[in-house]
């Protein structure tokens, strides 16, 4: 990377609140690129060398990107979810006004794939998958754009990794290939607008559809020209032609198969070929008038077992690696009788991910979370669970999904008295709820993230001294923190289990 590019993005971070020295330190740690332009024969060194400072730039801009500082899942959910009503508000404005306002957009984006940073995987995109919210086609939109940015960078990481076997390096060809599906910071800022914009040409023709939309003939035909139409309107808006091209080309199949150009193989741009598979997989695990509802899991098998020769063998290898066999938010039943919702993917294992056990067979929930990863289990996936099934579930998946605490936790309206280790200084404050992992409470005095602290409370009569906890998330509007415990003697845990 160029001194330049460096510059930018410290300059970036630092107004962002992360530390120059923390960011050399990030550096130092990564993984360098063994790749040289003397590696290749003289009349293909100048564009190898092109090729190999793509490729770095890419390696380490991701680097930064999912090295960040860590905080809260919950916090990282907020940041996301607020991108992404700003998004809402900006495709709401350029739809119905053409108005040009894609700069806004990029920097969003741009926003919107730091804030996966913090957790060190860009799957955790794929926690916000919108199924209530916003206009079908918007929402889908958002949709489209969580999954290939998060297909984007997964890819880029195998490509990067590819390069690190021998028989590639010297092989222009093969450089040439990796290349293509390596993406920059800028790159997936791109692609990411691509696909907020793929279906803005759908919205011309129905701006009243919904999930119960029935066409005709006649509407079929439009439906086949919504791509062209895209085309022409993102031209009008002076959107760069690479992101107008992916949004031509997202209905388009490797095989020829898709739609309105049955294009094949070159005539790709390296953005259309992520958001035709992230388009398509979106739209057969949600509620829409093209497609009937696949559970997460039946999709992606239905694509593996008889659509695979439609898609780029990479890109599906990519998506199944960010979101496993059986996608983040499914959920499922156990053979321990148990249900689950899944919270990460494996990547070694695909089939096998890690799943957050939530309710007893009939339906109760269970006092304390379990974290199971398959992978490491002989626990079996006994039965598919569909939310349209369970509308309990379906309300319920962002209550679990964004919460990495192990125990149900209860209300209740008690003081609590907190002393930060080695100083004097002891504030009053009030608490809210609390479980056996931890606490939520408000606090006037402000506090830092990753502060570490002793409080004293009283609850059913028993006098709980010196817990020592630390800061894990914050509200500053409402004066919250949730505390997580530290070492909690095992006395104390069991008692704070009984009490729900």
């Amino acid at each position: 990377m160029t001194m330049e590019k460096r510059t930018k993005i410290y300059e970036r971070m630092i107004r962002e609140g992360i530390d120059r020295a923390y960011l050399e330190n990030i550096l130092q740690k990564r993984k360098e690129i063994k790749l040289s332009e003397n590696d290749y024969s003289g009349d293909f060194k100048r564009e190898a060398k092109e090729i190999i400072d793509h490729i770095k730039d890419a390696h380490e801009e991701i680097f930064i990107i999912e090295n960040l500082k860590e905080s809260a899942l919950k916090q990282v959910n907020k940041s996301i979810n607020t991108r992404i009503d700003r998004i809402h508000v900006l495709l709401e404005d350029i739809i119905k006004n053409k108005s040009n306002k894609i700069d806004y957009l990029k920097d969003i984006v741009s926003n919107l794939i730091d804030d996966t940073g913090p957790k060190k995987d860009s799957t955790f995109l794929l926690l916000n998958i919108k199924r209530r919210k916003f206009n079908l086609i918007i929402r889908h939109s958002i949709n489209v754009c969580l999954i290939a940015i998060s297909i984007a960078i997964e890819l880029t990481k195998i490509m990067t990794n590819k390069l690190n076997d021998p028989s590639v390096r010297g092989d222009f060809k093969k450089l040439s290939i990796c290349n293509k599906k390596i993406f920059t910071k800028k790159e997936l800022v791109d692609l990411g607008v691509a696909a907020l914009l793929h279906d803005i040409g759908l919205l011309e023709y129905f701006p009243d559809i919904d999930e119960n939309t029935q066409f005709d003939m006649k509407d079929r035909s439009k439906i086949e020209l919504h791509p062209n139409n895209a085309y022409h309107l993102l031209t009008g808006l002076k959107v760069d032609y690479e992101i107008r091209k992916a949004v031509l080309q997202h209905h388009e199949r490797i095989d020829g198969s898709g739609y309105p150009d049955s294009i094949k193989g070159r005539l790709f741009n390296k953005y259309s070929l992520v958001l035709s598979f992230a388009n398509y997989i979106e739209l057969l695990t949600s509620k829409n008038p093209f497609h009937k509802k696949m559970h997460a899991h039946r999709a992606i098998m239905h694509i593996l077992k008889k659509e695979r020769s439609q898609f780029d063998n990479d890109i599906t290898l990519a998506y199944c690696r960010a979101a496993s066999l059986y996608p983040i938010g499914s959920w499922i039943y156990l053979s321990n009788n148990k249900i689950g919702i899944v919270f990460k993917a494996n990547r070694n294992n695909i089939k096998r991910p890690i799943v957050k056990c939530v309710y007893t067979s009939d339906m109760k929930e269970l006092l304390k979370k379990e974290f199971i990863d398959l992978s490491k289990s002989s626990l079996k996936i006994n039965e598919l669970i569909d939310i349209e099934s369970l509308t309990m579930l379906d309300k319920s998946i962002e209550k679990y999904i964004f919460d990495e605490r192990e125990f149900m936790r209860i209300t209740v309206n008690i003081e609590g008295k907190i002393n930060i280790p080695d100083s004097s200084l002891f504030f009053k404050s009030r608490i809210k709820d609390i479980s056996a992992g931890g606490l939520r409470l408000e606090l006037t005095e402000p506090l830092s993230l990753g502060t570490e602290l002793y409080i004293d409370f009283t609850i059913k009569d028993k006098k709980l001294q010196q817990i020592k906890s630390i800061i894990v998330w914050i509200d500053l509007k409402t004066n919250q923190y949730g505390l997580r415990f530290i070492d909690l003697d095992s006395n104390i845990k069991e008692f704070l289990m009984e009490l729900s």
